[in-house]
């Protein structure tokens, strides 16, 4: 069993998705975009679609997020090349750079490692998507 977490507090089990997946979806964005203002629907189409991308990501705290990346490179350093890496190695422009780029995520990518898991995921989030985008 692996379960996946969406917007509102939802939980999929991606083995064993409910019959009324579409409406658990379509009521978890209705509820999301209570009291916007017709014109800025999509703005909460888009937000809410981002929110999903975030949540399959597991992105957490960007300072918590930095902190991983300087502890993996931290132990590669000392794991691969047997030395403790200079301080001026995490204020380099290229650290920054890894940063920045793990932060961009695409819709498609690797979410647990195993593409099984991974289409089940992906099919799931394109559901997601066209039921959002199609939401009046």
């Amino acid at each position: 069993m692996y379960a996946i977490k969406l917007p509102r507090g939802i939980k999929i089990d991606i083995d064993n998705i409910p019959d009324d997946f579409d409406e658990i979806i379509s009521n978890a964005f209705q509820e999301y975009t209570e009291g916007t203002r017709k014109e800025y629907t999509y703005q909460d189409k888009l937000a809410f679609i981002d929110r999903c991308r975030e949540l399959l990501h597991h992105s957490g705290n960007e300072e918590d997020c930095i902190m991983e990346l300087m502890k993996d490179r931290f132990e590669y350093e000392v794991n691969e090349c047997g030395e403790f890496p200079d301080e001026s190695e995490f204020l380099s422009i290229e650290f920054m750079a890894q940063c920045y780029q793990a932060g961009k995520t695409n819709l498609y990518a690797h979410y647990t490692g195993d593409h099984h898991v991974d289409d089940k995921i992906m099919e799931l989030l394109a559901r997601v998507i066209k039921l959002v985008m199609d939401y009046e």
